[in-house]
């Protein structure tokens, strides 16, 4: 391998490391804005809902979040989701109330994010909807 070509390969790692960093701030700063507004928000429902339309809006058009009696979908029923990743995880109240966030997503998406990169930050905003209606999530690998 030339010397020119070590160096664009060299080059282009460093390249899409900073993209990527780039792209994962932008999901951080998400979460930590779903954080602002919980602070300011008592209600599980109005909770449950702030995070279902930062995902919907940021993430992806696909999404369904249920938890007990709420049902806040983007699909029709009956529908599937179309995305490339999908995400599926259980959310579980302290009161035995449970729920699940379901949602689909082909990349690169409004915030540019890789499939994993899309994965790892709906696991984040998973949890943070689970604890903003006072119980955890529990997500299979």
């Amino acid at each position: 391998m030339s010397t020119h070509a070590q160096t664009e390969r060299k080059f282009s790692v460093a390249l899409e490391s900073i993209q990527s960093k780039r792209r994962i701030e932008r999901a951080m700063e998400a979460a930590n804005a779903l954080l602002d507004r919980y602070a300011a928000e008592p209600d599980r429902v109005q909770r449950l809902t702030l995070a279902h339309e930062l995902i919907r809006r940021n993430f992806t058009p696909e999404i369904t979040l249920t938890f007990g009696d709420l049902t806040l979908s983007t699909g029709t029923p009956g529908s599937e989701f179309t995305g490339e990743f999908i995400f599926d995880c259980k959310l579980n109240g302290p009161d035995g109330t449970s729920g699940s966030l379901v949602a689909a997503y082909t990349a690169p998406g409004s915030l540019g994010l890789t499939g994993p990169e899309w994965l790892s930050a709906m696991r984040l905003l998973a949890g943070i909807a689970a604890l903003g209606a006072g119980g955890w999530m529990t997500c299979p690998r």
